[in-house]
């Protein structure tokens, strides 16, 4: 049976009081993220001019949108705020296309509607750099999202692709760590293949291995090549990709950082798409009974 209020919830969301609740959830979430930012930049400041110089050479940044041009916006100014220079490539299927006047921005048009994994595909294309951050086009950097500090620990750690930031999804979580024990409660054993190191190993004080980690994270650009997007599935690829990705990358997730998740649970229009899942769920079902079962 489905939870009541999970369902009762949904229906709010496309209901004729979601237009208000967008306003007021996007007025309290714009508050929360301008004070701890503000905290946080004081307490830790933006990078060095010679961390930026490291990201911005060995680091692109790439992301899918979709009818959320303000948020696709946003976040590209983020990304500048604290690596100015650094690329970002975006793929956008939005009705009215994506405009964004910068040098150092990429954004492939696609046909509307063409889904998450098609577009995060073709922007891997266009990256030429040996590192990427795949981010989702509602997250925000702040001062403690850090990536030129994960750069170093992953160029220092070859065993490992890819370390993910914890999310910290604003006015629901109370804290990152919170944010992501969802991860560690997650460790594949259903996957065709075990992990390379197992679910839950600690590396180090900040970064435990997981066999799932955050939709958000700087990876090897020729590890995530080994995988790649099922371009059939057009909304759910997230635990898929992880999923075809056991037994070939290990990954982790760094404990310390912070990156803002500001979804609007209230957008009417967007949610219409965004709801649009079962006809992934079925064939990724189907897709799931060619894989050999692994006994455990």
């Amino acid at each position: 049976m489905k939870n009541p209020l999970k369902a009762l919830f949904w229906k709010i969301t496309v209901s004729p009081l979601a237009p208000v609740l967008r306003i007021i959830h996007g007025a309290l979430a714009h508050t929360e993220i301008f004070i701890l930012d503000t905290l946080w930049n004081l307490r830790y400041g933006k990078p060095s001019a010679e961390e930026v110089e490291q990201v911005r050479t060995k680091v692109t940044f790439m992301y899918k949108s979709f009818e959320r041009q303000k948020l696709a916006v946003r976040l590209f100014n983020s990304i500048q705020k604290y690596y100015p220079g650094v690329r970002v490539v975006i793929a956008d299927d939005s009705a009215k296309p994506l405009e964004i006047d910068s040098e150092f921005v990429t954004i492939i048009h696609l046909p509307f509607n063409s889904g998450v994994s098609r577009g995060l595909n073709c922007a891997l294309e266009q990256v030429r750099t040996p590192f990427l951050v795949k981010v989702e086009d509602d997250m925000i950097l702040c001062a403690r999202t850090d990536v030129a500090r994960q750069l170093s620990w992953l160029e220092s750690h070859p065993e490992v692709d890819l370390t993910a930031f914890a999310h910290l999804d604003v006015l629901w979580k109370a804290s990152a760590k919170r944010a992501m024990k969802m991860y560690y409660d997650q460790p594949m054993t259903f996957a065709p293949k075990p992990q390379i190191i197992p679910h839950m190993t600690r590396l180090d004080a900040g970064h435990i291995v997981v066999a799932k980690p955050a939709n958000v994270f700087l990876a090897r650009t020729e590890s995530i090549r080994k995988i790649g997007w099922d371009d059939n599935i057009r909304m759910i690829d997230h635990a898929e990709f992880f999923y075809r990705a056991a037994g070939i990358l290990v990954s982790t997730i760094s404990t310390d950082t912070v990156i803002f998740h500001n979804h609007n649970p209230y957008n009417r229009h967007y949610n219409k798409y965004r709801g649009d899942w079962q006809g992934d769920a079925q064939y990724i079902r189907m897709k799931r009974q060619s894989y050999p079962i692994r006994r455990i």
